[in-house]
């Protein structure tokens, strides 16, 4: 088994780049496919870039290891996208702007953008895939009872395996292995399990290792 750790310390070949800030899974699979590493010292704006999971050469609960330098980072696709909506008389125009779409504004209507204009940040999610986030809300029976820590994946297949979920408050937190059967969705910003409190509390408790 290999854990994935979200919100830590990435390290390329040639040096750090940043920290992990969502893992890439596919809906149907559960297979991890990227992970999205935030890194405000490569070249251009956004700086977060998914990364390929083959790119991973190993793991730690403190960081994550690449087998790839910082400009091949550099190089990947944005995961994150960033809009302007600008109000004009009659209606809204859309366009994409910046370095890391292109540096090229491709408008969506005749009107100009303006002084009210509004920055809006989209995540760049592959087709049929979703971003599992660090602190993600983690609910049974629409109560919630814990939040995303990790995620265990079996090397050899790439799927996963567990989610590692902190409960408890600040003076008592623990991890509980909760395997990949008892999550009935992923939705944006929380996962839905299918068992009760009761289930949750007879689960394994695994040391939290991330301060």
């Amino acid at each position: 088994m290999k854990e994935i750790p979200i919100n830590a310390a990435v390290a390329c070949i040639d040096g750090p780049c940043g920290k992990s800030i969502a893992a890439i899974v596919d809906r149907e699979t559960r297979r991890v496919t990227h992970l999205a590493v935030e890194d405000e010292t490569l070249t251009y704006a956004p700086y977060q870039r998914l990364v390929p999971v083959d790119q991973v050469a190993g793991t730690t609960a403190e960081s994550i290891h690449l087998q790839c330098t910082r400009e091949e980072v550099d190089r990947m696709a944005p995961f994150i996208h960033t809009h302007y909506v600008a109000r004009g008389q009659e209606d809204y125009s859309l366009y994409e702007g910046g370095e890391g779409a292109g540096g090229v504004g491709m408008w969506g209507s005749a009107s100009t953008v303006g002084e009210e204009s509004t920055k809006v940040e989209e995540e760049a999610i592959p087709a049929g895939e979703v971003a599992i986030h660090y602190g993600a809300a983690v609910r049974a029976h629409k109560h919630k009872v814990g939040q995303v820590d990790e995620l265990v994946v079996d090397p050899d297949s790439g799927k996963i395996t567990h989610l590692l979920m902190l409960k408890g408050h600040l003076w008592g937190k623990k991890d509980v292995a909760v395997p990949v059967s008892a999550i009935a969705a992923v939705n944006a910003g929380e996962i839905v399990l299918n068992i009760d409190k009761e289930a949750i509390e007879a689960l394994p408790e695994v040391p939290e290792r991330r301060h």
